[in-house]
């Protein structure tokens, strides 16, 4: 995949739940907190501008931040990832369908699937010696709450994920 942008909401009360495995098993989004993707892949990163950046801004003052927890695993098995599923997944599909408005030439995962199913992934490319043995760590901290309440617009340079910039649900930036 070429480089490209994406906007997601990091969730920083699973970082002490996930973060080992996701360092270790997820290592293209190391440097960003756990979170759920709301549209990925987004626009280029040099084409992304600031009024983009403010479009997102506007469409954020229309959200407030919301409760989510995170009590089950769930896997893509044919792509060999697992994570974890936000409970209620709804406000995430909503979020991702406003921004899917403003950017429909950015359908989410570039239109691969069918159904977008809200997750946070723990772990990419993993076998299922190794599924087990994350799940077997991280099920006893389950369940976890965690408040939404920012997006995220990050950038992928050479296959890296990097964070650009921080927009706070309700207006105030980040």
């Amino acid at each position: 995949m070429t480089d490209h942008t994406g906007l997601i909401v990091p969730l920083p009360e699973l970082e002490p739940v996930v973060g080992a495995w996701r360092a270790r098993y997820d290592t293209q989004f190391e440097n960003v907190p756990a979170h759920v993707t709301v549209l990925f892949p987004w626009l280029p990163p040099d084409e992304l501008t600031e009024a983009d950046l403010d479009a997102v801004a506007q469409l954020a003052k229309e959200w407030r931040p919301f409760e989510v927890t995170f009590a089950r695993f769930g896997a893509f098995e044919q792509a060999g990832v697992h994570y974890l599923a936000p409970e209620p997944g709804d406000e995430f599909l909503a979020l991702t369908e406003d921004l899917s408005t403003v950017w429909p030439e950015c359908p989410p995962y570039g239109g691969e699937f069918a159904e977008v199913v809200p997750h946070l992934t723990v772990a990419d490319g993993i076998d299922a010696e190794q599924a087990a043995e994350v799940r077997a760590a991280i099920e006893p901290s389950l369940p976890v709450r965690a408040t939404a309440r920012e997006l995220l617009a990050v950038e992928v340079r050479d296959g890296r994920c990097a964070p650009r910039r921080s927009i706070r649900l309700g207006g105030k930036k980040g």
